[in-house]
């Protein structure tokens, strides 16, 4: 089993956690957890040309 789930509800898609019995224990909105995610910063430098790999210097 995947540690989140995608559920929809109506239009929007939501990433859920459940805990080991079935309930759920963090319900996150798909599109804020992938701006959090873009906001960060990535630990990896790498060459010119494979910038999608991590950061660039």
């Amino acid at each position: 089993m995947s540690k989140r789930d995608i559920i929809q509800i109506g239009k929007k898609s939501y990433y859920a956690v459940r805990d080991k019995l079935g309930r759920f224990t963090d319900i996150t909105n798909i599109g804020t957890s992938i701006r959090e995610d873009a906001r960060g910063k990535a630990k990896k430098t790498v060459k010119p040309g494979h910038g999608h790999e991590g950061d660039l210097k």
